[in-house]
């Protein structure tokens, strides 16, 4: 697949930087690798900017989708600043010995999370309703919540205490934050089913995630495994840029899936976080308790599980009935627009049309031709053979019509025996039209056992030759079809043009 200029090289690159960092924090010294490791860091962002920036310019990215990559590529830009200002820092230090405070992170970070909030919030979403953007954003909110939860008690609070300062707390807060910044963009667009990227980028970004998660977790005192938590962050740098070329390869190839609404009747997502950060409580303070203690906390817990049974159990049945609701509603459109025995297009959907067709002329020009069939020997049939042959015939003579008409043709049944066909065929076209419609109606057909055979006569009117609207329209289409029943029936006929307007007495 082919990719934009130096797009292609950035991820074997990227590897280089990511193996370079992981050979500096095995054979040199703390204070000699970390501005390695951070210098390999500022490479992969600075890549990850570029191919986002890439992907804005790719010709064919929706709008939307430009200005989300834009504004993704400034924020991106911004925590390449910050990472910047500390790696002068870590320099300062390792070259001066004089301890300098990573700015970068304390103050930088925070407004490229800003800047990344506001790319995720601009993209438009298919949540319309207030209703739905409140369920969206509280399901968003509980999960992030919840991960907050566990942020805090395995990585803030084994690296940072109350008196070392909240600057310092700001500097420790950084890379979660920055995590959990980027899990809310990526659950957003998961939740709200916006067609922004590709399933293979939506799994490498997640890697990306979980990966930052569990590197800011570890504990980074230990001399026996210091290199772990730097082998996962270069690890979820790879994974990100790796996600940002597949999705600009998608784009180019023009393969991003459409902005498409997804139904779902709930999420699980908000549960499952609920029940995650329960089981947190109690693994940190279960173990304190006395058994008083310990049954109010087990008790508590048996309740939540039944309240949110109870609530899975409301919204399965919510669901339930929006379903029947939504079948309900079809039906009774269906039943506004179509006729009940044939299931042809009603005489109000045939209103319709010839209101479209007539402003599609004013408009355009585009011309439309109106066949009024009225069935010739129905009568007879239905006297013969009763009504429930006459219904049989009916549905079996729209059928005929609706084959032969083809489809780019509307067939109508206006009532009893008489029908339409809109077409945009006009002049010889219709006129051929209608001698086959009369040839597929005079077939013989056997209904019930019972050998039957009807006649059409069959009237065309133009919507040019009718300047009263609708209702001309009809009457010059009705007066022809009485000519044909007049001389014979069985046959059709053109509507007279009308004669120009006389013109205005000087």
């Amino acid at each position: 697949m082919r990719l934009s200029r130096g797009v292609g090289a950035l991820l074997p690159a990227g590897a280089v930087l990511a193996v370079l960092a992981v050979l500096a924090g095995l054979l040199l010294p703390p204070d000699a690798s970390r501005p390695v490791t951070v210098l390999a860091d500022l490479g992969l962002l600075g890549a990850l900017t570029f191919v986002v920036h890439r992907t804005s310019r790719v010709p064919g990215v929706p709008p939307a989708a430009a200005r989300f990559w834009v504004s993704l590529a400034r924020a991106l830009l911004v925590y390449a600043i910050g990472m910047a200002v500390d790696l002068a820092a870590l320099l300062t230090t390792s070259v001066s010995g004089r301890s300098v405070s990573m700015y970068g992170a304390q103050l930088v970070y925070p407004v490229a999370g800003v800047f990344t909030m506001y790319a995720v919030f601009r993209y438009p979403t298919v949540t319309h309703s207030r209703s739905q953007k409140l369920r969206v954003g509280l399901d968003a909110g509980i999960v992030l919540v919840g991960t907050a939860a566990f942020i805090w008690y395995f990585t803030v609070s084994s690296h940072w205490a109350p008196d070392l300062g909240w600057l310092s707390l700001s500097e420790t807060l950084a890379l979660p934050v920055t995590v959990l910044v980027a899990g809310f963009g990526v659950l957003r667009v998961a939740l709200v089913g916006a067609g922004l990227l590709t399933r293979p980028t939506l799994a490498c970004y997640a890697a990306c995630i979980t990966l930052s998660g569990v590197a800011t977790a570890l504990p980074i005192g230990q001399e026996e495994a210091p290199i772990a938590p730097t082998v996962l962050l270069l690890l979820a740098q790879l994974s990100s840029l790796t996600g940002a070329v597949l999705q600009h390869q998608a784009s180019v190839a023009g393969t991003v899936p459409p902005l498409a609404r997804r139904d779902r009747p709930f999420s699980v997502l908000p549960y499952g976080a609920s029940a995650a950060a329960f089981g947190l409580l109690v693994a940190v303070v279960g173990p304190g308790l006395d058994w008083r203690r310990g049954g109010v906390l087990a008790g508590t817990g048996v309740l939540l599980v039944l309240v949110a049974t109870r609530q899975l159990a409301a919204l399965h049945e919510n669901n339930r009935l929006l379903t029947q609701n939504r079948a309900l509603t079809e039906q009774l459109r269906h039943q506004a627009w179509h006729d009940e025995l044939t299931g042809l297009a009603n005489r109000a959907s045939f209103s319709r049309h010839v209101d479209e067709a007539i402003e599609r002329f004013t408009a355009t020009g585009d011309d439309t031709a109106l066949l009024l069939i009225d069935l010739d020997g129905f009568k007879a049939v239905n006297d013969t053979f009763g009504h429930v042959v006459g219904d049989q015939l009916l549905c079996d003579v729209a059928g005929r019509l609706t084959r032969e008409a083809g489809d780019d043709a509307v067939v109508c049944r206006l009532g009893g025996d008489e029908f339409v066909v809109l077409t945009g065929q006009t002049g010889g076209r219709a006129a051929g039209l209608a001698s086959r419609l009369v040839q597929a109606v005079a077939a013989h057909a056997v209904i019930g056992g019972n050998p039957v055979r009807v006649g059409a006569s069959i009237g065309i009117a133009a919507v040019s030759d009718a300047p009263g609207g609708a209702a001309d329209l009809l009457r010059r289409a009705d007066t022809a079809m009485y000519a044909v029943k007049s001389a014979g029936k069985n046959s059709w006929r053109l509507s007279d043009t009308p004669a120009p307007a006389p013109a205005p007495v000087s």
